[in-house]
């Protein structure tokens, strides 16, 4: 929660309502460095329920820090993240509990309301638009086909989180999620969800800087986006110039003095280089999927021996 003081209470009492039909439950509630009655509000309501943790970030650190402290602090065996303004509803909780409770071979169950059965209420066209493209063009990135890649609306089991090394610090944090997950070939299944325009409070998010950050992580992810889109139309500028002027040599009207003449060899062979560059980075995209593969098996390892 940052700056969440409208949505406290409500979102507690809500929550802690569906979570009555667990015998063993915790509700964790991190606050991001919030400068309104957010902590306090937290405070009070944690001293009345004692299935209620709240803990404090020193200043705003962003959504990724605010979850990795959550998923720290949290000690059951199936963790389920939600936003804080119940842009989706409580009772997608025990929605995505029972997928994970009722099959084992399911890692991670994500809520999607982009999916065939989900739904969206409520919500600003503009930021509508800007989520699906978003969705679409992260998704790409990623070897699995999924609808909805940047949803908090999440649950995991304990070990999917422990055998990673989760670094980022804001909405990234659940694109990293995912791209480890599916790298490690953990099972992730969407169900479907219904998101609802914010009913209380201000969003947080700023879509300028959020946006940015996707776009970066989908180029780490698939290099080629970038580079492939670059290289190949650089080669058909050069290819093009290369058949008008073949077309003038057949004519007799060439001038061998022409700068289109460099021109177009130089797109070409810049448009390779490209290429090959992307080609490089795809490998060495490869080689990190690897390396969470080797890091997940050493952190079996090294807690079997315990």
């Amino acid at each position: 929660m940052y700056n969440e003081e409208d949505n406290v209470l409500r979102t507690l009492i809500e929550v802690n309502s569906v979570m009555k039909d667990y015998n063993d439950y915790e509700i964790i509630v991190v606050d991001d460095g919030s400068e309104d009655d957010t902590f306090r509000l937290a405070e009070e309501v944690s001293s009345h329920n004692p299935h209620v943790f709240v803990y404090k970030q020193p200043v705003n650190m962003g959504m990724g820090r605010a979850l990795r402290t959550g998923f720290e602090k949290s000690e059951g065996d199936i963790i389920i993240t939600i936003d804080a303004d119940l842009s989706y509803s409580p009772s997608h909780i025990t929605k995505l509990a029972s997928e994970l409770i009722d099959d084992e071979t399911i890692d991670i169950a994500v809520g999607s309301p982009y999916m065939k059965g989900g739904d969206v209420k409520n919500v600003p066209f503009s930021r509508l638009f800007i989520s699906k493209v978003a969705n679409k063009f992260v998704g790409y990135s990623m070897p699995e086909n999924l609808s909805t890649v940047t949803s908090v609306l999440r649950a995991y089991r304990r070990e999917v989180l422990e055998s990673m090394d989760l670094e980022s610090n804001g909405t990234n944090i659940n694109l990293e999620i995912l791209s480890k997950a599916l790298a490690t070939r953990y099972k992730i299944k969407e169900v479907p969800a219904v998101l609802e325009g914010r009913a209380l409070g201000k969003s947080k998010l700023k879509f300028r800087s959020k946006t940015i950050s996707h776009v970066i992580f989908s180029l780490n992810e698939k290099p080629m986006i970038l580079f492939g889109v670059i290289g190949l139309v650089l080669c058909l500028i050069g290819l093009i110039g290369g058949i008008y002027l073949l077309y003038q040599y057949l004519n007799g009207t060439l001038d061998p003095t022409r700068p289109l003449i460099i021109f177009s060899v130089l797109m070409i062979i810049s448009g390779i280089q490209i290429l090959i560059f992307g080609f490089v980075a795809t490998q060495i995209s490869l080689l990190k999927r690897e390396i969470y593969i080797i890091q997940k098996e050493n952190r079996l390892i090294r807690k079997n021996l315990k």
